[in-house]
């Protein structure tokens, strides 16, 4: 017979329970609950290890959702102020083009003024050239008679502007080769035309005019030229002769010295020579003749014109 294991169980009452069971049952018994327990265990130590990973995950999606906000918060202020810069740039520009628009409207009404008083004080100098020109009789130059030309027919728009610039430049052209004003300062002592020789006494046709003045005196070019004679002439003594074009000379004799070689250019108001008393002369003067196509004109009406002529005809020395 097997050994057998009773277990008793009694009651609060006196019952008894008796649970027979063999030794081998038994073993069975302790093993499968060695068996559960140990599941239980490693089921146990399983679940908190799951547990324990999961809360640490937890915690790291917690942590990750909250740079996530963070990082949202910090685009959504770059954002903003990329924008407040954008804005701040786009109003820049709209006041810079506001100042640009403003500076050039200011620019057109400045040139248009400046153009204004321009073309008012052309208007004035034109007309005064021009009475200057018709009292001493002097042609414009005419217009080109079409002859061996041609080209392209285009239409010019008639503007009082162009029609004055148009006639300030024929003025322009006219006066570059008169001889205008005074040469030297002093009284005139003998005029162009009939006079008494002031050597022999005999009546005698003056070509040009006389001047007084000191020995030295500074001589002075009346219009623009090339020196074509610059020697001793004679009766002239110290002589200049210079050609300004259109058939217009001017001649000094007398002078003391020369102060320009032939071949040179001049300018009007250049000095050129001293005042003196060299060749048939009574006493320091300045003989001076205008010639138009080798003829002696009178140069008085020409230096008529001095105050007009008066930036040009004075010397660099006498100007400042």
């Amino acid at each position: 017979m097997e050994d057998q294991l009773h277990i008793i169980i009694t009651g609060d009452r006196g019952k008894v329970f008796r649970l027979p069971c063999s030794r081998k049952k038994f073993g069975i018994l302790f093993a499968l609950s060695a068996v559960f327990l140990v599941f239980l265990s490693i089921t146990s130590i399983f679940s908190i290890s799951l547990f324990t990973e999961n809360r640490s995950v937890t915690g790291q999606l917690d942590e990750l959702r909250e740079q996530l906000r963070t990082s949202a918060g910090i685009i959504a202020e770059h954002k903003r102020m990329s924008e407040e810069q954008q804005l701040r740039l786009k109003l820049k520009v709209a006041k810079l083009e506001l100042s640009n628009v403003r500076q050039a409207a200011e620019f057109r009404e400045e040139k248009e003024e400046i153009l204004t008083n321009a073309v008012s004080e052309l208007a004035e100098r034109s007309e005064l050239i021009g009475r200057m020109i018709d009292s001493i009789g002097i042609e414009l130059p005419t217009e080109d008679d079409g002859k061996n030309s041609g080209g392209p027919f285009i239409k010019m728009e008639d503007t009082e502007r162009d029609e004055l610039l148009f006639k300030a430049d024929r003025y322009l052209k006219t006066i570059r080769y008169l001889p205008f004003g005074r040469p030297v300062d002093g009284p005139i002592t003998s005029g162009f035309g009939k006079r008494k020789d002031p050597v022999n006494g005999k009546s005698a046709f003056h070509t040009g005019i006389d001047f007084r003045s000191s020995r030295g005196d500074k001589i002075y070019a009346t219009a623009d030229g090339v020196i074509k004679k610059a020697l001793y002439n004679g009766g002239h003594g110290n002589f200049i002769l210079i050609e300004h074009g259109n058939g217009y000379s001017t001649s000094f004799s007398h002078m003391q010295k020369i102060m320009v070689r032939a071949g040179a250019k001049v300018q009007r108001g250049q000095l050129i020579g001293l005042v003196g008393n060299t060749g048939r002369s009574t006493g320091p003067h300045l003989h001076y003749e205008i010639t138009l196509d080798n003829k002696p004109i009178n140069p008085y009406p020409f230096m008529q014109v001095a105050s007009l002529s008066e930036s040009h005809t004075s010397s660099p020395e006498k100007g400042q």
